[in-house]
């Protein structure tokens, strides 16, 4: 955020220099999927919302959290969710290792919790920054769903519990915005400029 911050934002152009406008995917009827017990679920709204449940059981320091914001409020991703740090649990990290992920997590850029003994490294940033890690983790999938001038970001409630996961990694995630842009010209979509 620091370095986008200081680059600042320009309007994004065309290859002839016009600019192009921002077009906002407007979800007109709910879209939803699940696998086991996790879900992901959309529904109309006059803005973007996102509200992102997780549980971890077995790591009582996580167990279940929840975090709900307007996104497109101010600062709110600046503020709230930009700077949370992805986690993993301590009794997991070998085999994550193994499986040839988090080759670039370190206690510097990661928070690491054992089951048996907490959190590793505090302090934490937020005290449910895992839940809020996930929301960023989904806002960066969705923004997948950008093309020719659109947001990606579809205007709509977004509500999640559970999926995105370590074992299962973001095919959720995936999933949903395959799904969206199958749905992209079916009448649950309305494009609106912003």
């Amino acid at each position: 955020m620091e370095a986008i911050e200081q680059a600042g934002l320009k309007v994004a152009t065309d290859p002839t220099g016009k600019g192009c406008e921002k077009l906002a995917a407007f979800l007109n009827e709910p879209v939803h999927m699940w696998k086991n017990d996790s879900f992901i679920a959309a529904f109309p709204s006059p803005k973007v919302y996102i509200t992102y449940g997780i549980n971890f059981p077995e790591v009582p320091a996580i167990g279940c959290q929840w975090f709900s914001s307007p996104l497109l409020d101010g600062t709110c991703f600046a503020e709230q969710i930009s700077s949370s740090r992805t986690f993993c649990i301590y009794e997991e990290v070998e085999r994550l290792r193994d499986a040839g992920l988090i080759k670039g997590g370190s206690t510097e850029n990661a928070i690491v919790c054992s089951g048996s003994r907490g959190w590793l490294n505090p302090p934490l940033r937020y005290h449910d920054e895992p839940c809020r890690h996930k929301a960023l983790d989904l806002i960066g999938d969705l923004s997948l769903f950008a093309r020719s001038g659109s947001q990606g970001l579809p205007v709509a409630h977004i509500i999640v519990y559970k999926a995105c996961s370590f074992s299962g990694g973001h095919a959720l995630h995936a999933e949903f915005v395959r799904s969206l842009e199958l749905n992209r010209k079916s009448d649950c979509w309305l494009s609106k400029s912003r």
